[in-house]
């Protein structure tokens, strides 16, 4: 009797931190802090079941309440645990929706430069598929933005255990729409810039290779999306399973993870390394080159994305604390959304601030040949042109790299294709 009344006691800090909050200590965390005290603890010693301080009792208690509760009187018992004690509350939920609210703010601006460089005044050649893509790819880019608010907002960014039950439910729910989404918007932006390939590059071998690559991406989008749409039987045990009540089954969630990152980055480094073939055999001015170094550099960076998000998922696989830990996964796949975006419109920016700034972009076509071109028989017109007229300073206004040698005497081979 005199062991459970100085438990007793030992609990009265445990029971005062949980009514400050309006919350029911489980009746298995009871249990299981009598038994570690009756085990490790003398009837008077109150320091050792003081579980802030006494790192042994509390691992001791803590495989017991694993055991004997449920999982949400598990998180009920830590997070009153870390209120009695004082432990401070991690908070890394403005990480995620500064970083969507930022980098969408970013990639919306260089659409809208795009969709400003097709216009008429700034002949910026025709509308093409590649900018049909684009379009599409920031129909979901805007969404998958806001609902990184959304989901920071529900709790994204906290330790599982101080976040309210309902709200885990919300951020698994959010989560489950952001991963079709997510790769939605993936999708599209590979496929704008298989399209701007084509409408750049000539050769038919390299233009095959472009198709097979395009089907393959369009392959493993549709393939991902309905793994992801599908992955629990019934569908709304994706945000109800968490809790170990909800019926059903869901699908191997890190393996669906590692396969669709690893054959991402794969689909990465194809569309970066296809073009360099190409882009190698052109005798380019010094400062085009910077500029078409530039643009891939940011492509680069997609790629370094990518494979840091592969990194991400080794937590993934192990996460008991998936609000606290899913965090670099979130911001990395929202930076490779966001990134991928401004990367696609880079060219057609380029051609927009060649139009205000002529005296950064411009060239003369003796310094070197090749141009950027629209792709528009009115380019292919300049080029002839310049084949027989004395040379000057030419400025042309679209984003594509005609591969022809300007000082060739044979007539050049035609780069546009229609679409």
């Amino acid at each position: 009797m005199k062991t459970f009344n100085i438990f007793l006691t030992g609990l009265a800090v445990l029971i005062s931190a949980a009514q400050a909050e309006k919350i029911q200590i489980p009746a298995c965390t009871i249990e299981c802090t009598k038994l570690a005290i009756s085990q490790l603890c003398a009837p008077t010693d109150l320091k050792c079941m003081d579980t802030c301080t006494n790192v042994q009792l509390e691992a001791r208690i803590a495989p017991c309440v694993g055991l004997k509760c449920t999982i949400r009187e598990s998180l009920t018992t830590k997070r009153i645990s870390d209120l009695k004690c004082g432990r401070p509350i991690r908070n890394r939920t403005k990480l995620i929706s500064v970083t969507g609210v930022v980098g969408g703010g970013l990639a919306f601006l260089a659409f809208t430069l795009r969709m400003i460089a097709r216009l008429p005044l700034f002949k910026g050649g025709p509308f093409g598929m590649d900018d049909a893509m684009i379009v599409i790819a920031m129909i979901f880019t805007v969404p998958f933005t806001v609902l990184s608010v959304f989901i920071a907002n529900a709790g994204l960014g906290k330790d599982i255990w101080h976040v309210h039950f309902d709200d885990i439910t919300k951020v698994l729910y959010i989560y489950y729409w952001d991963e079709w989404i997510y790769f939605s918007a993936l999708i599209s932006t590979k496929i704008s810039l298989h399209f701007f390939y084509l409408r750049i590059f000539p050769k038919r071998n390299f233009r095959i290779a472009i198709y097979v690559l395009m089907g393959i991406t369009l392959a493993y989008g549709i393939v991902f999306i309905l793994v992801s749409v599908f992955q629990c039987s019934p569908i709304k045990s994706a945000w109800l399973r968490w809790d170990g009540t909800a019926p059903g089954h869901c699908n191997n969630i890190n393996l669906q993870g590692w396969t669709s990152a690893a054959f991402n980055i794969v689909l990465d480094l194809a569309t970066l390394a296809l073009p360099l073939r190409e882009l190698s055999q052109m005798d380019l001015w010094r400062k085009k080159k910077i500029h078409i170094c530039i643009m891939f550099s940011v492509g680069s960076f997609v790629t370094i994305v990518s494979i840091l998000r592969l990194h991400t998922l080794l937590k993934f696989a192990r996460s008991h604390n998936f609000t606290w830990d899913y965090v670099e996964m979130g911001y990395w796949s929202t930076i490779e959304i966001h990134v991928g975006i401004i990367c696609a419109c880079m060219p057609a920016m380029r051609s927009l601030f060649r139009r205000i700034f002529p005296s950064f972009f411009s060239y003369t076509q003796h310094q070197k040949s090749g141009t950027f071109g629209n792709g528009s028989s009115h380019e292919e017109s300049v080029i002839r042109t310049a084949q027989r007229l004395p040379q000057k300073p030419v400025f042309h206004d679209s984003d594509s790299l005609p591969l022809v040698d300007v000082f060739n005497s044979r007539p050049p081979q035609s780069y546009f294709h229609g679409r």
